[in-house]
């Protein structure tokens, strides 16, 4: 069962990765959290994360709106920082419950987000400040920062490309930054690049398919399927 976790997990991060530009650890640090000590499940899934930028980046490159990444940048590394210093303070046993009931806030995001989406003023100078510290915070505790970031990018209604481009890069400057603080805390390490390396082979299928899938899959769908298993883990981790 452990194995067939850890395949699914790195499957899941090259799809929403490479295929969806985000959200990430919503399904899979929940899911390896089943198997590993839940901070572990964090520090493992960042070499997967720039594993799967490196196999997408090209083609990405260039589509991006750089524009509206430099306006949320800021925010972000100041978010990562306040992530780094709760997330050390947090105990382990807590922090496994804290990963079930974020995933669950994403199904709820996901299910009445629209309107907030809505209300928001993203683009402004303070709403992009306030939505990137929030971004980074999420994306070191859960390597979920692109679901808060969709509320930065989703009321500008970008093309498609354009959109997923535009997280990606943004997703990609996350991870760089977060990857000082999670050396820091040990969360990489030795033990945590084998399980990482052992993902690799899983991870590349799901890059490729994560590709196909923007192309051929309506995005309702795919996002339904990954909301009941976020609901399903979210559930099991609060119950541990």
């Amino acid at each position: 069962i452990d194995e067939l976790l850890m395949i699914s997990a790195g499957l899941l991060t090259g799809m929403m990765r490479a295929g969806f530009g985000g959200g990430v650890g919503v399904v899979a640090a929940p899911v390896l959290a089943l198997t590993i000590p839940a901070k572990q499940a964090l520090g493992v899934i960042l070499p997967l994360t720039l594993s799967a930028d490196l196999i997408s980046v090209r083609y990405y490159w260039g589509r991006w709106e750089w524009h509206l990444v430099k306006a949320i940048i800021p925010g972000c590394v100041t978010g990562i920082a306040i992530g780094a210093i709760l997330l050390n303070l947090i105990p382990e046993e807590m922090f496994r419950r804290m990963i079930g009931g974020m995933a669950l806030s994403y199904a709820l995001l996901q299910a009445f987000g629209g309107s907030l989406q809505a209300r928001l003023q993203t683009t402004t100078s303070f709403g992009s400040l306030l939505i990137g510290i929030a971004t980074g915070i999420v994306s070191v505790l859960l390597h979920a920062g692109g679901v808060v970031m969709m509320l930065y990018l989703a009321p500008l209604r970008l093309a498609g490309r354009v959109f997923v481009a535009t997280a990606f890069l943004i997703g990609v400057i996350l991870n760089i930054f977060k990857s000082v603080p999670y050396v820091g805390l040990g969360l990489i390490n030795g033990n945590s690049l084998l399980i990482s390396l052992k993902m690799l082979p899983a991870l590349a299928v799901g890059a490729v398919l994560g590709i196909i899938l923007n192309h051929k899959l309506p995005r309702i769908w795919f996002h339904r399927l990954i909301l009941l298993i976020v609901v399903g883990v979210g559930i099991r981790l609060l119950l541990s």
